[in-house]
């Protein structure tokens, strides 16, 4: 931004409870957050934003996880239903939201699991069919893809992911690696 006169940052922040035992998602909070997707995205046209990168990600798996951990549901199978029934109104919501605002570029990381963004079902990853989305796997700085490189149909570009110089807050520099260091390069 310094070197750029023109360039304007908007910053919205997506937080999640890391406490140890995190709470069970229910349906109202689905809600919420499938609410708060369209407001996030409206905010950013009101806005004019161009570009938005998205370092993160987290699939139907984080909720069937959530649900255990809580001890909600009579079963493993009662938990699968509850959790793809949550997930699938927040995966709607943001795939809308997105699909809404063709004037956006949207820049996503795939993630560092080693595995596929489809089937992991990885939202906003796995998501296709969106010209406004771009998802960003790693790659080292000779070229090749890193070993916890998330991949898949989705994953249309890969950019350096491996030890990339990042501030941390209180302006220190540390190198770390993942798809959330790819993404803004993507972005910038």
């Amino acid at each position: 931004i310094k070197d750029n006169p023109f360039a304007r940052l908007l910053t919205a922040r997506m937080g999640w409870d890391y406490r140890t035992l995190p709470p069970a998602h229910t349906l109202e909070y689905a809600k919420f957050q499938a609410n708060m997707y369209k407001e996030v995205i409206k905010y950013f046209k009101e806005n004019n934003v161009r570009v938005v990168n998205m370092s993160w990600r987290y699939g139907v798996a984080a909720y069937e996880g959530m649900l255990s951990l809580n001890g909600v549901g009579k079963n493993d199978e009662e938990r699968k239903k509850m959790a793809r029934e949550m997930f699938e109104i927040e995966k709607k919501a943001l795939y809308e939201a997105f699909k809404s605002a063709p004037e956006i570029l949207f820049i996503c990381g795939s993630g560092n699991e080693n595995n596929d963004a489809g089937f992991q079902e990885y939202i906003p990853a796995s998501f296709q069919g969106l010209p406004n989305l771009i998802t960003i796997g790693a790659v080292d700085n000779e070229g090749k893809k890193t070993s916890f490189t998330t991949e898949g149909k989705s994953v249309r570009f890969y950019a350096n992911g491996f030890e990339v110089e990042s501030f941390v807050p209180g302006g220190d520099k540390v190198k770390f690696s993942g798809t959330s260091m790819a993404s803004p390069n993507v972005a910038n």
